[in-house]
């Protein structure tokens, strides 16, 4: 009778979470996701030896099995890596935690509650995950405008999923034709992450300002980079770039005064050693540290001689 009871309250909130599990839910890579599993029913599950097992397709990935409340034991696939809280009889939390989520984690997951001696468990919730990657920040490229020419822009960004889609603003507003733009997209090696990359062609100003506009609409996710058509290049960078071109420009104008302060000590010395040496000598030639005596052997011989 037990058994019987439990069983129908177990479909009866089934029915409620299968209604909720229409929409996917969306994990991001690398980061967690956490797929909901709420029960909800009448019976109390701290006084019942149950086992609980979530499943990715037909195939288990995390197994507990309960004792009043206290977890016995969980068995964990090696190739995922995810986490139910050891709570969960006692909340009634049965939510299943995945860390660094994937690509290959998209799929279609279920949790299921059986009592102990059972031998048929009973599906609690089903949960529907996909996939998406967030895109690098656009790099903007420009080739110096030249008034009344063509002038070609390059944009790329990669290791985002799933294909983006892109397009050009000039002046923030307008956009250009289609037959302008030629655009390659194209899976990363190992990864089937997408790396995407967009040519635009365009008869404009030297002072006319392009932007690139990535859009994730999986994630909702909008990125955007601007040349205002100063010089050639991505103008529109994040405050660490610039602090690293400041520190970069800082070490090199540290590195040129330190080696100018030291030639300039060199000579110094040098010429300060000369000095000494011209006030010491005169205008006569001399030898530091030695004192040279010189003979004149025929005066020598010439004296008469004595005795001593």
């Amino acid at each position: 009778m037990t058994e019987t009871w439990f069983g129908v309250l177990l479909l009866s909130v089934t029915g409620v979470v299968s209604v909720q599990a229409d929409e996917c839910l969306v994990g991001v890579i690398g980061e967690r996701a956490i797929l909901p599993c709420v029960y909800n029913g009448l019976k109390n599950l701290t006084s019942l030896h149950i086992s609980s097992e979530w499943r990715r397709g037909m195939e288990p990935i995390h197994t507990s099995v309960w004792m009043e409340g206290q977890v016995e034991m969980q068995n964990v696939s090696h190739s995922v890596r995810t986490t139910v809280s050891s709570l969960a009889p006692n909340t009634g939390d049965f939510s299943m935690e995945l860390h660094n989520v994937h690509l290959s984690d998209a799929h279609n997951y279920s949790f299921h509650l059986k009592l102990h001696g059972q031998n048929r468990s009973s599906l609690v919730c089903s949960v529907c995950l996909i996939i998406a990657g967030r895109f690098s920040h656009p790099t903007l490229l420009r080739e110096k405008a030249v008034d009344g020419k063509e002038t070609t822009l390059f944009c790329n960004s990669q290791g985002g999923f799933p294909a983006p889609s892109i397009y050009w603003l000039v002046n923030h507003t307008q956009r250009p034709p289609e037959t302008l733009l030629t655009t390659y997209i194209n899976t990363l090696p190992q990864s089937k992450l997408y790396n995407i990359t967009s040519v635009l062609s365009i008869n404009i100003s030297a002072d006319t300002a392009i932007s690139c506009v990535i859009e994730n609409n999986l994630l909702n996710e909008t990125l955007t980079a601007t040349n205002f058509g100063v010089f050639s290049g991505t103008l529109e960078r994040r405050p660490s770039e610039y602090l690293w071109v400041f520190s970069t420009a800082l070490c090199v104008v540290v590195f040129a005064l330190v080696a100018t302060s030291l030639r300039f000590q060199k000579k110094w010395d040098r010429d300060q050693k000369r000095e000494r040496k011209k006030h010491r000598c005169g205008d006569e030639s001399c030898s530091e540290g030695t004192d040279m005596i010189v003979f004149d052997w025929e005066k020598l011989a010439s004296l008469p001689e004595t005795d001593v």
